[in-house]
């Protein structure tokens, strides 16, 4: 089975013609780690669509950063597919985290496959409710929880994806992942570390409990 076939059935777009259309149109890239796929401020001229690897979007703020989400294979950056529809500025920048492969498509082309190939507006559509859900979820989370609480959420997550109890992640990083300063990051660590619930070394923290 082709990338193209693989993509085609992963997200249900059925019609021949799409098919044909984005194999024609399209364009195959791979990203290097740490690349940007998308700034914040610029125009974009392409959807990406991940077949490979994994992207961190968030926003920035003078010193700050929050990750918004996070973009695995089969997805796309809904900011992005909604700042092409509206011919508007990216509000986040995009990464590889590691060395990825899109499948870029003209943002041109966008409006027109919506109207006219059913597959390409559930898919566009369902992207846009998945994202919606997982950006009240993070929202909720940063109103509601309190650092301690987002820190050993994160801490849990990065543990399971990794099924490994050692997340290998700088105060600085995670100040980021979750949106707040490294001071903060680094007395609550302390405070986790002294309840028997992490231990801290250079650049690493074990997770102690579940």
């Amino acid at each position: 089975m082709t990338v193209y076939e693989e993509l085609f059935k992963a997200l249900k777009l059925h019609e021949p013609e799409l098919q044909e259309a984005i194999k024609t149109h399209s364009e195959l890239q791979t990203i290097p780690k740490n690349s940007y796929i998308i700034e914040q401020g610029k125009y974009i001229k392409w959807l990406a669509i991940v077949l490979k690897g994994k992207v961190r979007v968030w926003q920035e703020n003078e010193d700050r950063q929050i990750l918004v989400y996070y973009v695995h294979p089969i997805d796309t950056c809904v900011l992005s597919l909604s700042a092409a529809f509206q011919n508007s500025t990216s509000i986040v920048h995009a990464k590889a985290e590691e060395e990825t492969t899109l499948l870029k498509i003209p943002v041109r082309l966008l409006s027109d496959w919506n109207f006219s190939y059913k597959s390409w507006n559930n898919f566009t559509t369902a992207t846009f409710i998945d994202s919606y859900d997982h950006l009240l979820n993070a929202y909720k989370n940063l109103a509601f929880h309190k650092v301690d609480q987002r820190i050993l959420d994160y801490l849990k997550t990065s543990s399971e994806e990794n099924a490994s109890k050692h997340i290998a992640i700088s105060h600085s990083q995670l100040a980021k992942e979750i949106g707040t300063t490294r001071e903060v990051v680094s007395k609550v660590l302390k405070q986790l570390e002294a309840s028997g619930k992490v231990k801290l070394d250079f650049k690493k923290i074990q997770l102690l409990h579940h």
